[in-house]
């Protein structure tokens, strides 16, 4: 099986300097299993009334150990409590 690859002069308006030739095409098939990557969650919460808010060396510790922080949600309540939540999110291990 061939396939000529004239296919160029009717995309850029120029004439195919490879009209005359043709190249066979080859066709590779795998058979490899299509597996979503599974992933594991975690929720820092932080009562700021009782601690304080995390420094960037708990946070590099959370980053060493493969988490990657998604998002920071500040809540605060009726009373005045304010917590803050800190979202991450990691592939789990094989």
């Amino acid at each position: 099986m061939s396939v000529s690859l004239s296919f160029h002069k009717y995309m850029s308006g120029e004439r195919d300097e490879r009209s005359g030739l043709s190249m066979p095409l080859p066709i590779v098939y795998e058979n490899i299993p299509v597996t979503p990557p599974a992933w594991e969650y975690a929720v820092l919460t932080i009562d700021t009334r009782e601690m304080s808010l995390p420094d960037a060396a708990l946070l590099n510790e959370r980053g060493s150990q493969g988490w990657l922080l998604t998002s920071v949600l500040e809540q605060k309540t009726s009373d005045g409590t304010r917590f803050v939540h800190y979202y991450f999110v990691r592939q789990k291990g094989e």
